[in-house]
C-alpha cells in the first residue's frame, strides 16, 4: 500500500485490501467541526489540539548487516518496553529492535513448525502481555524476554486462512477477535468478526452484507485455462475502482470496531456493548486527482481490462478522491479518521475521536505509510518509508502538541 501523497502516484488502498485477487470458484476538518450523534448539531468554537509529527527513527539499510535488510515489511509495532517489532513477510520472521533502532533478536522463520510462520502480517498483545502473531491460517503466541522470545502456543484461525491483514485485538472479556471473510462454495463473501472462546467455540458478528461491502469493486469470472501447465477452471477477479469509493473498517483493543466509506465522512462506531454511534465530519469533498494520479488510474483500468478479458474499462476515473483515506484505532482505543491528501502534499492529517467526541488532530509526513495495520499511540505512529531505490525502512513518527 502506498501513500497517495508520496512521490509515486499510486493510490492508497484500505488497510488490508488488495487491488485484485483471483479465487477459484471451486474453493471456498475545520476548528468548528465536532461529532454529530443522534441528530445533534456540530458545536462551533470547539478548541481541538493539533499534534505535529516528525520522523525520529528509521530502521533499514540498502546493504550491510542482514538484520537491517528488509524484503517486505508487513507491519511495525511497539512493545510495552518501547522496543520496535518489525514483521518481514518475505522471510516470515519478526525482528525486535531497541527503542533506538539497535537489533536485539528475531523470532519465527518460514515453515509449519509451532515456532515458525506462514504468511505473517500483524502483531498484537493479549491482556496478559503475550505477543500474538497473525498469519494466514493461525496465530502464534510468544512471551518476549530481554534477549529472546519463548514460544507459548498456536491458535488456529476460525476463518480458515481468509481475510488478509487485520489488527490483532482482544475483546472486553479477553477473547481473541479474528477478522475475515466467511464463504460457502459459490456464495458471496460475508465479512465478519469471530470472538474465540476458551473452549475453541466462536461467536460470529457479521460486519456488512456482501452487497454493501462490494462498494467500489466489481467481480469478474475469468477462464484460467492456460494460466499454467495443467491448470484449468475459472476464477473470480476482484477489480477495484482507482480512487473510488471503498468500504473501510477498523478494529480496536477492547472490542469496539468502526465502518466507513472513502466517499463520505460518515463513520459508524460500534461499541463493545453492541451500541452504534454515527460520526459525521465536514461535507467537504476530497482533493482533485493530479495528472499523474489520473495516468496511474488509467493504467490500472487497462491492466484490469486485460486480466478480466473486458471490452471496456470496469470503472470511470473520478474527478476527485473521497474525503477519507482510511480509519484505524490507536492503542488507547481512539478512532483516527485519516483524511485524503492531495498528490504531492508533504503532510497527512487525521481527526482523532474518543467515542464520538473529536479530541485532537494529528499530522505526520506523507512519506511514512502506516500500512495495512497502523500502530499508533498518543505520542507515536509507526509505519514504513520507501526510498527512490525501493529500500523499505521501519519508521517511527514522534508527535508534539503545537502551541
Amino acid at each position: 500500500m502506498t501513500d497517495a501523497a508520496s512521490p509515486s502516484p499510486k493510490p492508497r488502498w484500505s488497510r488490508g485490501s488488495i487491488p485484485w485477487v483471483a479465487v477459484p470458484l471451486c474453493a471456498a476538518i475545520l476548528p468548528w467541526v465536532a461529532a454529530c450523534t443522534d441528530g445533534e448539531a456540530p458545536q462551533p468554537g470547539v478548541d481541538v489540539p493539533m499534534f505535529e509529527g516528525t520522523v525520529d527513527l528509521e530502521i533499514g539499510e540498502l546493504d550491510g548487516d542482514e538484520a537491517y535488510l528488509f524484503s517486505r515489511i508487513a507491519s511495525v509495532a511497539e512493545d510495552p518496553l518501547g522496543r520496535v517489532l518489525v514483521v518481514d513477510r518475505e522471510v516470515s520472521e519478526v525482528r525486535v529492535f531497541d527503542s533506538g533502532g539497535a537489533f536485539l533478536f528475531r523470532l519465527g522463520g518460514e515453515g509449519d513448525g509451532p515456532e515458525e510462520f506462514r504468511g505473517p502480517c500483524c502483531l498484537g498483545f493479549s491482556p496478559e502481555g503475550e505477543l500474538w502473531v497473525r498469519q494466514a491460517a493461525r496465530y502464534t503466541a510468544f512471551e518476549l524476554g530481554d534477549a529472546a522470545a519463548t514460544y507459548l502456543r498456536v491458535q488456529r484461525r476460525p476463518f480458515g486462512g481468509q481475510g488478509g491483514a487485520a489488527p490483532v485485538t482482544f475483546d472486553a472479556e479477553g477473547r481473541l477477535v479474528d477478522i475475515g471473510s466467511l464463504r460457502s462454495s459459490g456464495e458471496p463473501f460475508v465479512h465478519g468478526r469471530v470472538h474465540v472462546n476458551e473452549d475453541g467455540s466462536a461467536d460470529t458478528v457479521v460486519l456488512r452484507e456482501p452487497e454493501a461491502a462490494a462498494e467500489g469493486h466489481r467481480t469478474v469470472v475469468v477462464d484460467m485455462s492456460g494460466f499454467a501447465e495443467g491448470f484449468s477452471g475459472t476464477a473470480q477477479l476482484y477489480l477495484y475502482q482507482p480512487y473510488g469509493p471503498l468500504w473501510l473498517r477498523a478494529h480496536a483493543p477492547g472490542g469496539a470496531w468502526a465502518s466507513a466509506s472513502r466517499s463520505l465522512y460518515a463513520v459508524e462506531l460500534h461499541a463493545a456493548d453492541g451500541s452504534m454511534t454515527e460520526i459525521i465530519g465536514p461535507p467537504d469533498p476530497g482533493p482533485p486527482l493530479s495528472p499523474e494520479e489520473r495516468e496511474y488510474a488509467q493504467s490500472r483500468l487497462e491492466r484490469d481490462m486485460e486480466r478480466g478479458n473486458l471490452d471496456e474499462p470496469a470503472f470511470e476515473i473520478p474527478e476527485r478522491k473521497g474525503p477519507v483515506a482510511d480509519i484505524f484505532f490507536d492503542q488507547a482505543g481512539r478512532l483516527w479518521v485519516e483524511k485524503a491528501a492531495a498528490d504531492g502534499a508533504e503532510m497527512v492529517e487525521a481527526d482523532v475521536y474518543e467515542g464520538a467526541a473529536l479530541v485532537a488532530r494529528y499530522r505526520w509526513p506523507s512519506r511514512v505509510d502506516p500500512g495495512a495495520v497502523p500502530w499508533a499511540t498518543g505520542t507515536a505512529l509507526y509505519g514504513v518509508t520507501t526510498d527512490e531505490l525501493g529500500v523499505e525502512r521501519a519508521a517511527r513518527v514522534r508527535f508534539e502538541r503545537r502551541p
